[in-house]
């Protein structure tokens, strides 16, 4: 697979994909995603990018301002 930004080389690697929304920052440490080895971008596969709206959708429902979440931990 190709990087959409750079047609550069994709890898597999986990990364921590952080969120602004509504006021919340949400960090997911230890997402898999694929990563371009030349511009840094990543990309989820669809059932990951689905299991990361679940994880936000249940973080949200607390009050807090900031959250710091493990995927494994929370896809589990």
């Amino acid at each position: 697979m190709k990087c959409a930004l750079c047609k550069s080389h994709l890898g597999e690697s986990k990364i921590n994909h952080i969120i602004d929304l509504e006021g919340h920052i949400i960090i997911i440490k230890g997402v898999p995603a694929k990563v371009c080895n030349q511009c840094g971008e990543y990309f989820l596969d669809h059932k990951i990018a689905l299991q990361v709206e679940k994880i936000i959708n249940d973080v949200m429902k607390n009050h807090a301002e900031i959250f710091v979440v493990n995927y494994l931990e929370m896809a589990a």
